[in-house]
């Protein structure tokens, strides 16, 4: 199961290289941007509804099935969105900055999200569907911006089906934009078979245990080998990378590139400038 920023699938080739280090690749999901270009990764996040009185059933089945799509792709389907309701005032601006602000300050997260059913048609015994318009203002506090993006939709209800199923389907498409994309990149590591420190570092990252490696590739760094230093430095980097340490990856394999030319190092700054 993929966690919040990664999921190690396998590792092989194992190759040797002489008088010098040896290197192995892991394969590794990685998130990707969302569709949105929304980051949620991290972030505390609310989803809140605006209740007009009269769909109430049909708009809480919208943000339950929003909120649902949204824990099972960051928090491996645990309940951490708070999901909020909001008695609907024909005259307020909800779509504005203040208003946003303000919800975001109410639910004291990160990312707040609103939906707010903009028309609905009446039921009528000559039609069999009824049409509806929807949107979802969101507010996040982490982006630069400072702005309110606003989604819309529209579509129609099936007058025989059950308003509360509809409005969880019509809630997990809406999270479709902001649910991950994962592509698996391949990472390279190093290490040199002389036992010791090196291996055991080589044998925490094909157990996925990359805070132990990270401790003991540390400890190599005091030494006046600049080759080997740079090899610790890079695989460093490789590890920033996977847990989507942009900026501390950059620094890592910037020492690394400085200290000894090491080879991949090209191949991870790409992956590097991908991340988000």
């Amino acid at each position: 199961m993929k966690d919040l920023s990664f999921a190690v699938i396998v590792a092989v080739s194992f190759l040797a290289v002489s008088c010098g280090p040896t290197y192995f690749s892991l394969g590794v999901d990685m998130r990707n941007p969302t569709r949105s270009g929304i980051d949620l990764s991290g972030k505390n996040i609310s989803v809140t509804y605006l209740d007009d009185g009269r769909d109430s059933v049909f708009m809480s089945s919208v943000a339950e099935g929003f909120t649902l799509a949204l824990e099972k792709d960051y928090y491996n389907g645990e309940p951490h969105i708070g999901m909020y309701r909001i008695e609907k005032e024909e005259t307020a601006d909800y779509a504005s900055r203040d208003s946003m602000v303000s919800l975001l300050m109410d639910t004291g997260v990160d990312v707040a999200f609103l939906f707010d059913l903009k028309s609905i048609g009446k039921p009528e015994d000559s039609v069999s569907e009824i049409p509806f318009e929807i949107s979802l203002y969101v507010y996040d506090a982490m982006n630069q911006k400072d702005t309110v993006r606003i989604f819309k939709g529209d579509s129609s209800l099936k007058q025989a089906v059950d308003l509360g199923e509809q409005g969880l389907e019509v809630g997990r498409t809406s999270a479709h934009p902001f649910v991950s994309a994962w592509s698996n990149q391949r990472f390279v590591f190093y290490y040199y078979d002389t036992g010791g420190a090196w291996n055991l570092a080589a044998e925490y990252v094909s157990e996925y245990r990359f805070k132990e490696a990270v401790d003991i590739w540390m400890s190599l760094l005091d030494t006046g080998n600049m080759r080997k230093r740079a090899y610790a430095e890079y695989n460093i980097a490789a590890v920033c990378c996977i847990t989507g340490e942009k900026g501390l990856a950059a620094e890592w394999l910037d020492r690394a590139d400085a200290d000894y030319p090491v080879p991949y190092s090209y191949s991870l700054r790409t992956k590097i400038s991908s991340l988000p």
